[in-house]
């Protein structure tokens, strides 16, 4: 038996590309669209809030970057161990696995009395993060039209800013909800497992007992994908990693570094300029972010993708470097404009630019080596972010993050200067 795709070929894209633009919005990616959005939504309560977590079971900054990290480094490990068996065995049972596991472990979080135990839950999570994502990014390059790949990056990306739009504000509120507290007194007296609980005046149990609720409906949704890609579990191994894939992993990467130095530690930062709920800064870079993919989406697919990556990338630069030197905490909004800009250009631009230079057999283990860079700045920034917020201050932790940024743009000029042969 041979590899196929069901119809959907490319010949059949450009055929039909050179008439009329192919539909994007079909069931199965706006079932993509939905699945990714209730994944995100839980994903996004554990963000602003594990700080907190962590320092109400006697931890501090550091401690919380390395649990943040942890996560995204064992997402990076197991990537091109799923990759392969993405395009050995299909997208939509690797994702139902790692939706499945993150439903389990948010759920398991409200059980976690001690900084050890939450390590290893954390490692679970990192597992269920690794299958997620790569499964997902996969299945969208099966439904993506050719000639609206770069669209469909940009409106299937919207769901992760979305998500941080919406939800941080809702977490921290919850969190800290004194008319939501007796409810989670409550909770405390009826849950077993709780007799050894340390008393807090914020609702941990309810917040992710909630996000455990939000991923069980992502689970729900994501029954009813179609497999849009027939595996062949005969086939020869592939191998763990797609060399077409390094030039956007790696700057994928360095712009990733510095992704937890805004989710993880932005509320503790605006604190100590004397801002009380950071989550509307969230809800600021979401809108920024929105605003961008839904004027920008068809913008690769008519100029190049470097038309969007560069401009993003040092929209980014421009964003780290507002956070560091901001004398208070109005500035933060335009620092967290300019980063959401950054990102709402650059991110669909990389994906793009990827799934252009992989086919369809090799579409598991290419999007899987472009997602390690992301696990891999994501796990490798928590703990240096965390670690020079500890020691050195939330400014030098962001200067340091615009060095990763610029790093990551003169990554792209050269490289992508490089394969066009310039």
């Amino acid at each position: 038996m041979h590899t196929r795709e069901i119809p959907n070929s490319e010949g059949a894209e450009r055929r039909t590309s050179a008439s009329s633009p192919p539909p994007l919005f079909t069931r199965d990616f706006t079932l993509l669209c939905l699945v990714t959005l209730s994944y995100f939504f839980s994903f996004f309560f554990f963000f602003p809030t594990l700080p907190f977590y962590v320092k109400h079971l006697g931890g501090q900054e550091a401690d919380a970057g390395l649990l943040i990290g942890v996560s995204s480094l064992v997402a990076f490990a197991i990537r091109p161990i799923v990759g392969r068996w993405i395009d050995r065995y299909g997208r939509v049972v690797l994702m139902n696995i790692g939706i499945g596991l993150f439903a389990f472990t948010a759920f398991l979080h409200a059980w976690t009395m001690s900084l050890n135990v939450l390590f290893i839950l954390r490692v679970l999570y990192g597992l269920a993060l690794g299958c997620f994502t790569t499964a997902a990014s996969a299945y969208l390059a099966d439904v993506a039209p050719m000639a609206r790949r770069g669209e469909a990056a940009s409106y299937w990306g919207l769901a992760s800013p979305l998500a941080m739009g919406i939800i941080p504000p809702l977490a921290l509120g919850l969190m800290r909800s004194t008319r939501l507290h007796p409810t989670e007194t409550y909770l405390v007296s009826v849950l077993p497992g709780f007799s050894s609980a340390v008393a807090s005046a914020e609702n941990f149990t309810l917040l992710f007992l909630t996000a455990g609720a939000i991923a069980t409906l992502a689970c729900i949704l994501s029954s009813g994908m179609h497999q849009r890609y027939t595996p062949n579990p005969a086939a020869s191994r592939p191998p763990l990693f797609a060399r077409e894939a390094l030039l956007p992993m790696i700057v994928n990467m360095f712009l990733y570094l510095t992704f937890t130095s805004y989710t993880t530690f932005l509320p503790l930062y605006a604190r100590t300029l004397g801002m009380g709920n950071a989550g509307w800064l969230y809800s600021t870079y979401a809108v920024a972010l929105l605003s961008t993919r839904f004027f920008t989406a068809r913008v690769s697919d008519q100029y190049g993708r470097a038309a969007v990556i560069l401009p993003g990338l040092a929209a980014a630069l421009l964003g780290l470097l507002t956070l560091a030197l901001t004398p208070n905490a109005q500035m933060l909004y335009l620092g967290v404009s300019l980063y959401g800009l950054g990102f709402g250009l650059a991110q669909p631009g990389l994906s793009a630019f990827t799934i252009d230079r992989l086919t369809a057999e090799r579409r598991g283990v290419g999007m899987s080596t472009f997602g390690q860079g992301l696990e891999l700045g994501m796990g490798m920034g928590g703990i240096l972010m965390g670690y020079i917020a500890t020691h050195a201050g939330f400014t030098t932790m962001y200067l340091s993050g615009s060095v990763c940024v610029a790093t990551a743009l003169l990554t792209f000029l050269l490289g992508n200067r490089r394969r066009n042969g310039q």
